[in-house]
């Protein structure tokens, strides 16, 4: 049954007040009161109850010199709340633990044929189950799927990595985990759902809008706006990986010709080096690289003319290489727009995001919404 009326209001207040205490880690009821815009008894009445339930604990007093009443600080208790995160490849699903506060408490890899979808099914219901009675407090699952997913209702529409097409797969796994209303399920693309794990990141958490990009056996992106991933209306959103940037490459799937995917994918990485008989010399994969960020940097200009994001981020295998990095710098120098160019922060990250952390943020990004 659907909440209404003062009980959805409470529920709302409930959720940002959680929301704040994660991210501030420690501060007061006063203050509180001050960032959300309710009465200090609205915010006393819902500490005081998260105190009785273990949510919340107060750790002390704020500024005890000060005349007048001191503060006493509160935070969250991290380990009242859990979350399962999951993401799906060929052959395992790969998972973490954490709490509220996103420590990983456990994780893991459990062996499956993920072709098989009847295997899935059995293998996801065994790990809920085994999380469920390891870890109190499990709020929701959340699981990264690469291919387009229809995030509202669960379904893989297609994903070729898996061989799956049109797989209900939150109605499947509802029926065989027989979770508690309480549980929530959340079925996304691992790319998106690793976007929010940049997201946690002190700069990016701080950025009104980010793009991020993953080059993997793919190439796929996402874009991160005021807290929340836009999915497009068919939840294809940031499918960067099929921008046209070689006229004269390969065909790709998709019906192009020289997509990014194409052109710079650990794939297309693979088969360059397998065309070579001896290990190519360090100016071969360096002018390789070279070639690899001006593609990246066709691509980023669609990115910056059309979306404008404050932030750009590149999460990639080839980041240590300088070359990469600068001729993607060089071609976005030389042919961007000189303004939305000069608003636009490229960042190559140093170490790649872990996906199923990115499903477990997912979890706790949708209790408080």
């Amino acid at each position: 049954m659907a909440i209404k009326g003062p009980g959805l209001l409470r529920e709302q207040n409930q959720k940002k007040l959680i929301h704040l205490l994660r991210k501030h880690k420690q501060t007061s009821r006063k203050d509180l009161a001050k960032l959300m815009g309710v009465s200090k008894n609205t915010i006393s009445l819902i500490v005081d109850q998260f105190i009785h339930e273990g949510v919340i604990k107060e750790v002390g007093i704020k500024d005890s010199r000060r005349v007048g009443r001191p503060k006493i600080l509160i935070e969250l208790n991290a380990d009242a709340f859990k979350s399962l995160g999951v993401t799906l490849s060929n052959e395992s699903v790969d998972y973490v633990v954490t709490d509220y506060c996103l420590n990983i408490i456990d994780k893991g890899s459990d062996k499956v044929d993920s072709r098989q979808v009847g295997e899935v099914v059995a293998c996801l219901t065994r790990l809920i189950q085994r999380t469920k009675q390891a870890h109190d407090g499990l709020i929701g699952v959340g699981i990264g799927i690469p291919g387009i997913v229809n995030t509202d209702e669960g379904i893989v529409y297609v994903s070729t990595k898996l061989e799956w097409k049109d797989v209900p797969l939150h109605s499947l796994l509802t029926q065989s985990a027989a979770l508690p209303e309480h549980i929530s399920l959340t079925i996304q693309n691992s790319v998106k759902m690793t976007a929010l794990c940049a997201s946690l990141t002190e700069e990016l958490h701080h950025n009104p809008s980010f793009f991020y990009i993953r080059i993997g056996e793919g190439i796929a992106g996402a874009f991160f706006q005021h807290g929340q991933i836009w999915d497009g209306v068919s939840w294809t959103s940031g499918e960067i990986g099929h921008l046209p940037v070689e006229p004269a490459g390969p065909q790709c799937s998709c019906g192009q010709t020289g997509c990014l995917e194409q052109m710079i994918s650990i794939r297309s990485y693979a088969q360059w080096m397998s065309e070579h008989e001896q290990a190519p010399t360090q100016e071969q994969m360096d002018d390789l690289l070279k070639q690899y960020g001006k593609y990246l940097g066709v691509a980023l200009i669609s990115v910056i003319n059309i979306m404008n994001p404050g932030l750009i981020v590149i999460d990639s295998p080839y980041n240590s290489n300088a070359y990469f990095k600068q001729a993607s710098l060089n071609y976005l120098a030389a042919n961007a727009l000189e303004i939305p160019l000069s608003k636009t922060k490229i960042e190559f990250n140093e170490q790649p995001y872990m996906q199923s952390l990115g499903a477990a943020v997912a979890v706790i990004h949708n209790y408080e919404h």
